[in-house]
């Protein structure tokens, strides 16, 4: 039990990545009504992006920064026009064909340009850890959850304090009596895709300064999303930000712990994102802060 402290800072981190990432997935569902399988994969482009820009061409970070925000809008523009939209339209199925191809087209392009070895965004002595009370942190970890209580903190401000946000809170729970009143499905569809691929790509990068990166991290990523939205309940985005934080803890306490001198490899530790899908599907469909609604 020594180690439990540095096991919930851990898992602090873990779930603030998990919190940008799925409140983004949980954001284009409440209004778009689509699984986007390639959430992760946005991710993971976006983190590739920042690497071109900040390693392989040298711009600083601001730069960096702010060139990969502009490819993550235009980029959130393209795939909804090409592989979401004119599809949605016709059936619900088809979008899950659609973005599961665009998440092996995203994955094979970045594999062709920039390899399939693994990357890191080299951090130098911020990775470096502080002991704080026994607990090691390093600086970007520090960076990772303050960033993150503050663009989840901007996003409900957005959502619950702007005209933007009232317009997307209508669309979500009536769009037909919404856009009666004059707003554009259209627009507000563009907005919020662009808003959590924004998220997504943030997240990623944020994954290339903690870990590492691969071609193939999208789908780990995509999983986790998922879960952590399944956890809450699909389209409550703030009870999917609490599941992010839950999935977050369960991992890092179930390969930190002993259980009766057995402990779980850390190789298992993507497993509970698959774990946490079917037991909470079997045992509250709903999510854990979602009521059931009554069926008429």
């Amino acid at each position: 039990m020594d180690i439990l402290p540095q096991l919930l800072v851990n898992a602090l981190i873990s779930g603030s990545i998990y919190a940008l990432a799925s409140s983004g997935l949980s954001l284009t569902y409440g209004l778009l009504r689509i699984l986007n399988f390639a959430h992760g994969h946005l991710m993971m482009v976006g983190a590739y992006f920042f690497f071109l820009v900040s390693v392989q061409l040298g711009f600083g970070l601001v730069a960096s920064g702010l060139l990969t925000a502009l490819f993550a809008f235009v980029l959130a523009a393209l795939t909804l026009r090409v592989f979401i939209l004119p599809f949605s339209r016709l059936s619900f199925m088809l979008t899950l064909v659609t973005t599961l191809a665009l998440s092996n087209i995203l994955e094979a392009l970045v594999s062709m340009i920039f390899g399939v070895n693994v990357k890191s965004l080299s951090a130098g002595a911020a990775a470096q850890s502080i002991a704080i009370y026994d607990v090691y942190i390093t600086p970007i970890q520090m960076l990772i959850i303050g960033s993150a209580l503050v663009l989840l903190g901007g996003l409900a401000y957005l959502i619950h304090h702007t005209a933007l946000g009232r317009r997307i809170r209508a669309l979500s729970e009536n769009p037909h009596a919404a856009e009666s009143l004059g707003v554009s499905r259209s627009v507000m569809s563009y907005i919020v895709y662009a808003i959590g691929t924004l998220l997504a790509a943030y997240a990623g990068i944020l994954v290339g300064y903690e870990t590492n990166m691969q071609p193939t991290m999208g789908s780990a990523y995509t999983i986790k999303a998922f879960a952590a939205m399944i956890l809450g309940g699909l389209g409550n985005i703030w009870g999917t930000i609490a599941g992010s934080f839950i999935l977050g803890l369960v991992e890092n306490l179930s390969i930190g712990l002993d259980f009766g001198g057995y402990s779980i490899p850390a190789g298992y530790k993507d497993a509970f994102a698959f774990v946490i899908i079917l037991v909470v599907l079997l045992f509250r469909p709903q999510g854990l802060f979602t009521a059931r609604r009554r069926e008429t």
